[in-house]
């Protein structure tokens, strides 16, 4: 009983995993922190428009 716990209980957690990239936000490739802050203002904007 112990190993079959064991063996779906660790399955279940490898399976379950952290959180998708999609959650975490879209990746950002600016050459610039000013760039970076353009881009995520203008998503924050365009979230905000959509809602």
């Amino acid at each position: 009983m112990a190993t079959l716990g064991i063996t779906f209980g660790g399955a279940w957690l490898a399976m379950s995993g952290g959180k998708k990239p999609e959650e975490r936000g879209p990746a950002i490739n600016a050459k610039s922190k000013e760039e970076e802050s353009f881009v995520k203002d203008f998503i924050k904007k365009a979230e905000g428009e959509k809602k």
